[in-house]
């Protein structure tokens, strides 16, 4: 019994360890984006910029005005793909789940191209916007077909049901 809490100790301090060796893999990164662009700004600079902000200094500007919100956009973009690609691992219960599994991919494909050749639409944002409309309109479909029977939506009744919309809407 001592022997396997002192085992999980360990692994608690090793994950302890990694993710702070991430946030601060993540912080460096974060840093170093913040440094690059068109003019590239030393780190000293983007620190005082971070800490001391001076609104009359051309680099603290470009920093918190056209660097800071890509930064933040992109910290948040990669959050987000990592949160969806766990959920699609999860319901799948399958390590290598990916949008095409669940037919998600051909959802938004096949409104896209809905959009173009029976509404005419033309903008590129209104092309993000039915890819969104149709992604969700197929997981709804692969959801309620994997719904059906006994044992409701099972990992492998979604992927078929998933298999199925993608094969249907290419």
């Amino acid at each position: 019994m001592i022997e396997l809490a002192g085992n999980r100790a360990q692994k608690a301090a090793r994950l302890t360890l990694g993710l702070l060796l991430l946030g601060l893999a993540l912080a460096v990164i974060a840093m170093l984006s913040l440094a690059t662009g068109a003019r590239a700004i030393p780190l000293e600079n983007v620190w005082t910029a971070l800490v001391d902000f001076d609104p009359n200094a051309t680099e603290h500007r470009i920093i918190w005005d056209l660097r800071m919100p890509r930064t933040v956009v992109g910290l948040m973009v990669g959050a987000a793909l990592g949160l969806a690609g766990a959920v699609l691992q999860g319901a799948t219960r399958n390590p290598l789940a990916d949008p095409s599994i669940l037919g998600i991919h051909a959802g938004a494909s096949l409104a896209v191209v809905l959009g173009v050749a029976l509404l005419g639409m033309t903008q590129l944002s209104t092309y993000a916007w039915m890819a969104f409309a149709g992604a969700g309109a197929a997981m709804l479909v692969v959801y309620s077909v994997a719904s059906l029977g006994r044992e409701g939506a099972t990992p492998v009744k979604l992927a078929l049901a998933g298999a199925a919309i993608t094969a249907g809407a290419a």
